[in-house]
């Protein structure tokens, strides 16, 4: 009798034990399932985050393809733009070219046609001069003339009318300091010859510095 209550007093005892292993079984098991609620929660959150992020990703994408996009095209609008006012600035060089060359055409006639003026009023002033020579010539005495034309026959009428001659040529090509020497040269052979000494004067004012402002 003695051994059954032993018995039973260690199956109790096991019992016993077995229900505080159950309790912690229990414990575990709940900690476990809240463990496992937590997790799916935070599972959760993350796939909401995943999408948002997805989100994020598509329309960040989406708006840098569009920036690109819009960034090449803009682009091209600077390169076709870029083209054309190279084409502009070629156009401009050809018409300023075409200018200078009409301005210089311009200019060498304009310069043609003051020369030729120039070598005309040349002209009528020396034959005025001639002219005034002559008139003076007119009124001198006669013994004055004759000493001149004694002097000139003596000297050499002919080198005489070269130097003139040379000189008028010197003075038309604008040429005004040698055609002074050579009317000098004409005075040395006839130094009262009024033609040599009034065109000698009037070279002079060509080759006289223009006043000072």
């Amino acid at each position: 009798m003695a051994l059954v209550d032993q018995k039973i007093l260690e199956l109790d005892q096991a019992l016993s034990g077995l229900n505080l292993n159950a309790q912690n079984l229990g414990k575990r098991v709940e900690e476990l399932a809240q463990k496992t609620s937590a997790i799916d929660t935070n599972y959760s959150k993350l796939n909401t985050t995943l999408d948002e992020l997805s989100t994020q990703v598509a329309t960040k994408d989406s708006s840098i393809k569009a920036t690109v996009s819009e960034t090449q095209k803009n682009i091209s609008d600077l390169i076709q733009k870029l083209r054309e006012i190279e084409q502009a600035k070629t156009e401009l060089q050809n018409q300023i070219i075409a200018l200078q060359t009409q301005r210089s055409r311009i200019t060498d006639s304009e310069i043609g046609r003051q020369s030729e003026a120039m070598k005309e009023e040349d002209r009528k002033t020396i034959e005025e001069g001639r002219e005034m020579i002559k008139e003076t010539r007119g009124e001198r005495n006669s013994e004055e003339e004759k000493k001149e034309e004694e002097t000139a026959t003596g000297q050499g009428k002919e080198a005489l009318q070269k130097l003139l001659d040379e000189a008028l040529t010197l003075y038309r090509d604008g040429n005004y300091k040698d055609a002074i020497g050579k009317w000098e040269e004409a005075l040395v052979i006839d130094p009262a010859n009024l033609e040599a000494k009034f065109n000698i004067e009037i070279a002079k004012e060509k080759i006289k510095p223009p006043p000072e402002k």
